[in-house]
């Protein structure tokens, strides 16, 4: 296949190594995980000069790298005193070989290469979510001049690194390398099996002991600091690798079903009702819209037996939601989010600076033992409070893309694109009543399937996986 000099800086249609890009990607993600034994610093400059190299040579291969390090995006590079999520390395390294590559493309096509990929550049950024990608980023810039509290702008600062800008670099880049169809099942591969992974893994640790005893059951976390934080996770995989067994086909795919499968026992073992709300709706999307019909109506049925069960089971966690569980503490959390707009109606108090204002002002009596909470558990009332009302519109304008976009998903029948739809609605579900996008793995796995749904309804050729 003939690529312009254009394609050579950013497009991924020529073969980049002599190796697959799966072979990249596993090279990669085994040189940062090195750093987690805190080896020499010369051997730790080693590790990053060749996960730089690899970017430089295979770019889609680190990008799909950064899919499967969602499962331990808790779980910091320790790096001197300095501490990085692994993500966050390999974000980095990314640009750094990708600066590389595109530096050697410019200078031996000069400055018509430059128009090139300034051209496409223009394309990606005013098509499809590029303009919405474009008004968080802008939006969220301004927030940290209007935060409620300056005394805590390096919070602020630290979660607009966090879920603003390298969330939205990391699906421009994807939007840009990911032309190949063959990459963008290689980074749903990588998605959905280390969630798997995480999940067995989280599971092994339970039995042995390490789990939340709370309510009558035991919890598992895993890689995560909570439950609550593994459920956020696996509750968008499950719908998202279901609908690649699924959907718009005559059979069933085992090898995705299994996965999902995978990850819905470890979701179950969470014992988090926000995210088996979430998964169990992205599922009834998923299967309505990929035409099955009966399946969404077995689910249902499901859902209904599965609660009886737990309720059996588990029932001081299922039931204790609104006698002073959760649910109630919710609705006292609520409240005094919704006081905190009324004094912050148009700037809201700033990213990362709930915390900072609810603690010392507005936290009600009923809800003092968690007054240590930093969000309001509810996804609008979080942008509204983070980004202010204009916060309200940049979400708007999504719901409005997204809402086009998948008119496309079904008449195209993609079904990495209605996985990612599933993704979504899973995450948006459990969002109205917890954390829906403000942490680092969910604002990328948010741009992650974004990316995804805006790379398949352009797409052309089959759907092979």
């Amino acid at each position: 296949m003939k690529v312009t000099r254009a394609s050579e800086v950013g497009q991924a249609a020529e073969r980049r190594l002599p190796i697959p890009t799966w072979g990249a990607s596993a090279a990669v993600m085994l040189a940062v995980a090195s750093l987690y034994i805190e080896p020499p610093l010369p051997v730790v400059a080693a590790l990053l000069l060749l996960a730089i190299g690899i970017a430089a040579l295979d770019p889609p291969g680190v990008l799909a790298a950064i899919a499967a390090s969602l499962a331990l995006i808790e779980m910091p590079l320790p790096f001197g005193s300095l501490r990085f999520n692994p993500a966050e390395v390999l974000l980095a390294t990314a640009c750094g070989g990708i600066a590389l590559r595109a530096g050697k493309t410019l200078l031996r096509g000069g400055f018509s290469v430059a128009q090139e990929a300034l051209g496409r550049a223009r394309t990606l950024a005013f098509s499809g979510f590029g303009p919405v990608a474009i008004a968080l980023v802008v939006v969220g810039t301004l927030s940290l001049f209007t935060v409620a509290d300056p005394s805590h702008r390096a919070e602020s600062l630290r979660e607009y690194r966090w879920v603003i800008l390298e969330p939205v670099l990391f699906a421009f880049l994807l939007r840009w390398y990911l032309t190949d169809r063959a990459d963008r099942w290689l980074v749903a591969w990588l998605f959905a099996g280390a969630a798997a992974l995480a999940a067995v893994s989280a599971a092994v640790d339970g039995l042995s002991g390490s789990g939340l005893a709370v309510e009558g059951v035991v919890r598992i976390s895993g890689t995560f600091p909570h439950p609550n934080a593994l459920g956020l996770y696996l509750e968008r995989v499950v719908p998202f690798a279901a609908a690649l067994g699924i959907a718009f086909r005559s059979r069933v795919d085992a090898r995705w079903l299994a996965l999902a499968a995978v990850c819905a026992g470890g979701l179950l073992l969470t014992f988090s009702r926000g995210a088996y709300l979430g998964a169990g709706a992205g599922l009834l999307v998923v299967a309505w819209l990929a035409g099955r019909r009966r399946l969404a109506g077995a689910l249902a049925i499901g859902a209904v037996v599965l609660g009886g069960v737990l309720v059996l089971v588990a029932g001081d966690r299922i039931l204790s939601l609104f006698s002073g569980g959760s649910g109630s503490l919710r609705l006292a959390i609520w409240q005094s989010s919704l006081a905190m707009i009324r004094d912050h109606p148009i700037t809201g108090v700033g990213l990362d600076q709930f915390l900072y204002q609810y603690a010392p002002r507005y936290v009600l009596p009923e809800a003092w033992p968690e007054r240590f909470t930093s969000h309001p558990h509810n996804i609008v009332l979080d942008l509204w409070l983070r980004l202010g009302i204009m916060g309200l519109g940049v979400a708007a304008a999504y719901v409005v893309v997204l809402v086009r976009r998948v008119h496309r998903i079904v008449g195209q029948q993609t079904r990495l694109g209605l996985g990612a739809l599933g993704a979504l609605v899973a995450g948006a579900t459990h969002g109205l009543v917890d954390n829906g996008y403000f942490l680092p793995g969910l604002a990328l796995a948010f741009w992650l399937v974004t990316a995804i749904i805006d790379l398949e309804v352009g797409r052309t050729g089959g759907d092979s996986g």
